[in-house]
């Protein structure tokens, strides 16, 4: 299947929902929700994970646009990224409305048998 044959609204959630498709980068998105800017090391203390790992899902939440990491001297301060975070919701929130739209026009897709011969729907 290529890209193109994606609707424009699941090829813009989807790196977002890859990168929230993990527990360790969910809890770490509620934790970074407490605060102004978090240091990763804090963030590893919350976790069972060890800090290389806490890093990387630093990282798939950072390349997707979910957080922002600020210098500090020698320290990094991570903090949810308002313009990810409401990228994130009002995507979310257009599939969910779509998905309503759909459910409320719904038509069978399954064959049905009419004698020998099989009628389909069309998507």
């Amino acid at each position: 299947m290529e890209t193109s044959d994606y609707t424009e609204i699941a090829l813009k959630l989807s790196p977002m929902l890859n990168a929230l498709s993990h527990p360790a980068r969910l809890q770490i998105m509620l934790h970074l929700a407490k605060y102004n800017g978090c240091q990763a090391g804090s963030i590893s203390g919350k976790l069972p994970l060890a800090k290389s790992t806490v890093s990387e899902h630093l990282s798939k939440l950072r390349e997707a646009g979910l957080i922002t990491c600020i210098a500090d001297g020698t320290c990094s301060n991570y903090q949810i990224s308002d313009e990810g975070y409401e990228m994130v919701k009002a995507s979310f929130n257009e599939f969910l409305d779509l998905m309503e739209q759909s459910r409320a026009k719904r038509s069978d897709c399954c064959p049905v048998h009419q004698g020998n011969t099989q009628v389909f729907s069309h998507i």
